[in-house]
């Protein structure tokens, strides 16, 4: 049996039971853990409802936990954001699970908004990164790094990587917990035919031709602290983190310039999030 846990926080209603919808005409059993919501989460499937905002990791351990006491044989993640229109999406994931040719499946990215097709980074032996944008005729190819929602795995694969790490909160949980696989001797498929629709980040912020992605100063501080924490672990290349700790300060130091009223609140997290990382307070 197929299980899918989605974690949420103040979901839109109609995109969750979309999603929730989807999977269930697919013979996939939703699971659906809610980070404390503001208002009452309605689905038609099993809620567990937290108490308080605990992040995504945590959530995402309490479905693992849950799916895996009802015997679930592979177990699929979606956040509240995901949507897959291809009554196909499910059974090109299982494909190559069922048939042995991996213990991790995952799709291709479309961007809801946009369009665009997100491209796949694979982390290279010593930190560099290689972006694939697979068309649909791509054949698979495996990789070491994908974001979590849509990822199908094996439930006795997921066992022997073992979950998320809960102190993340939010920002690196599926980098670390992919290249921990990895580690372990685990890569990842990913199926080119099997397309989601996915929306990453809150807004963006244009400055001439770019556009600069604008999480919240709460999220940041989650962003710029975790980088830290990736230069603590033996599997994650030393490169990668420190490209990751000199681009998040970077990144954070545009947003000081250019978030109008929001200035001391993103310097604020930029403090809280050096502090935090360099002394290594990471609870």
């Amino acid at each position: 049996m197929i299980y899918a846990v989605i974690v949420t926080y103040n979901p839109v209603k109609e995109n969750l039971t979309s999603l929730v919808n989807s999977l269930i005409d697919n013979n996939v059993v939703p699971v659906v853990v809610d980070n404390s919501s503001s208002s009452p989460v309605i689905a038609t499937c099993k809620i567990i409802n937290l108490d308080t905002n605990y992040g995504i990791a945590r959530a995402q351990n309490v479905g693992i936990e849950y799916v895996l006491d009802q015997n679930a044989e592979v177990v699929i993640f979606f956040d509240q954001d995901s949507s897959i229109n291809d009554d196909q999406f499910i059974s090109q994931l299982y494909e190559p699970i069922v048939n042995k040719r991996t213990k991790i499946s995952a799709p291709v990215f479309i961007d809801h908004a946009r369009g665009f097709t997100y491209p796949i980074v694979e982390i290279t032996k010593h930190g560099g990164r290689i972006k694939h944008y697979p068309s649909e005729n791509t054949a698979e190819f495996r990789v070491n790094n994908v974001i979590s929602s849509g990822t199908m795995v094996e439930a006795d694969a997921l066992k022997e990587i073992g979950c998320m790490t809960e102190s993340l909160f939010i920002d690196y949980v599926d980098t670390e917990w992919c290249l921990r696989a990895y580690s372990k001797g685990f890569d990842i498929l990913i199926v080119p035919t099997a397309r989601m629709f996915h929306s990453i980040g809150d807004k963006t912020l244009k400055i001439g031709r770019f556009y600069i992605p604008k999480h919240s100063p709460f999220r940041r501080y989650y962003r710029i602290r975790n980088s830290f924490y990736l230069l603590r672990l033996s599997y994650i290349p030393k490169f990668m983190a420190i490209r990751e700790i000199a681009f998040s300060v970077i990144h954070q130091i545009i947003l000081i310039m250019f978030s109008r009223g929001e200035q001391w609140s993103y310097l604020s997290s930029l403090w809280r999030g050096l502090k935090d990382g360099v002394l290594g307070r990471f609870k």
